[in-house]
């Protein structure tokens, strides 16, 4: 009885080192993916498809909720460190701003609508991360996107709408419009040199430091050159 004893010690015991072991390289797996170690199985799915969220748990409308100073209803999220991630939070909103306004623009050149977007996923240098925009202002953004192009003798209203617009929604996330959105991605003029302008100042920032450029989410500049190229 004594020996089947010391076996089953024996087993018990190389079960305990082999769990320890597998647990151990779980950790070290998920410190390389930069997931939180209770990691769900929906958030493992999701880093594999779109790469690790720069925002930690946060995303979509509880990352606008955080920016925003606003409760999240939701223990298990760690909202961090929400200041240092403002000025990266900032390069997300404006490059949702400006998709769901160039959908508006192209699905007015095609005479058609499409759902609007309030939640869009931003692609960054590394990763991505759903943005979201409340439905109101994101509608608004696709309207005018729409009558631009439809009514572009309204260019310069529509280009102070969007500012004002803008300004309420930064003004809620706590953070400064330094520069025209309108002016910067809306067509100002009837020429088309004037419009292909103002795409390449949106690609390509100056290194001059002008204040009327827009910064968009790190790698959007590398990934433009690409298409153009």
């Amino acid at each position: 009885m004594e020996w089947i004893l010391g076996i089953l010690i024996l087993i018990l015991g190389g079960a305990a080192i082999v769990v320890i072991y597998l647990s151990e390289r779980i950790n070290i797996f998920e410190t390389l993916l930069g997931l939180n170690p209770k990691v769900t199985s929906d958030k493992l799915a999701e880093h594999v498809t779109f790469g690790p969220n720069p925002f930690g748990d946060l995303s979509g409308e509880n990352l606008w909720k955080a920016m925003a100073g606003e409760e999240i209803n939701d223990d298990s999220i760690d909202v961090g460190d929400v200041e240092s991630m403002r000025p990266r939070y900032e390069l997300v909103i404006t490059r949702h701003i400006e998709m769901i306004l160039e959908d508006g623009r192209f699905d007015a050149r095609a005479k058609e609508r499409t759902p609007v977007k309030p939640i869009l996923r931003i692609p960054m240098l590394r990763g991505s991360v759903e943005s979201f925009i409340p439905f109101t202002e994101a509608s608004r953004f696709y309207e005018i996107g729409q009558e631009v192009e439809t009514k572009p003798e309204n260019a310069e209203e529509l280009a102070s709408e969007v500012d004002e617009i803008v300004d309420d929604l930064f003004s809620r996330v706590q953070i400064e419009r330094t520069t025209s959105f309108g002016r910067a991605l809306l067509p100002m003029g009837d020429s088309s040199n004037n419009q292909t302008d103002e795409t390449d100042d949106l690609e390509e920032p100056d290194a001059s430091g002008n204040d009327s450029q827009l910064a968009l989410p790190p790698g959007e500049e590398d990934a433009s050159k690409s298409e153009e190229s």
